[in-house]
């Protein structure tokens, strides 16, 4: 069964559970017709997937995985809009995160960002991590 049945098949069971209006269909519902996509979950997704995951910019994936860039924010963006763009990172990350901050004049996170070769927004959210960790251990 592909993608699109899958998704058709999840559309009229919430039409026929909780009526015409989606408004009233459930979150978890709605999320779940969202997050059937005609995009395969191969092996090569899964490479990008991780790697958008940690913070990889766009144009780092395309040259890295012979892809187009289009492609990348296309992906990106579908992750977004399904709520599965939750930033992750390695403790091997996060060191080297620590010694750029430590050691760059005025760091933001798009300098720091730019050397890493990450997004920008991982690189907020991974320094927000960091904070936090440090005041817990005070």
């Amino acid at each position: 069964m592909s993608s699109n049945k899958k998704m058709a098949a999840a559309i009229r069971s919430a039409y026929a559970n909780y009526g015409d209006d989606p408004d009233d269909w459930p979150e978890d519902i709605k999320k779940e017709i969202r997050g059937q996509t005609e995009e395969e979950h191969t092996a090569e997704n899964n490479v990008l997937r991780h790697m958008i995951l940690h913070g990889y910019t766009n144009k780092y994936i395309a040259q890295e995985r012979s892809n187009k860039p289009k492609y990348i924010q296309q992906l990106r963006d579908r992750m977004r809009k399904r709520d599965e763009l939750d930033y992750q990172a390695t403790p091997d990350e996060l060191t080297q995160l620590k010694y750029n901050v430590k050691h760059m004049n005025k760091p933001n996170n798009k300098g720091v960002a730019s050397v890493m070769h990450r997004d920008k927004d991982w690189v907020r959210c991974m320094r927000e991590k960091l904070r936090e960790a440090a005041n817990e251990a005070r």
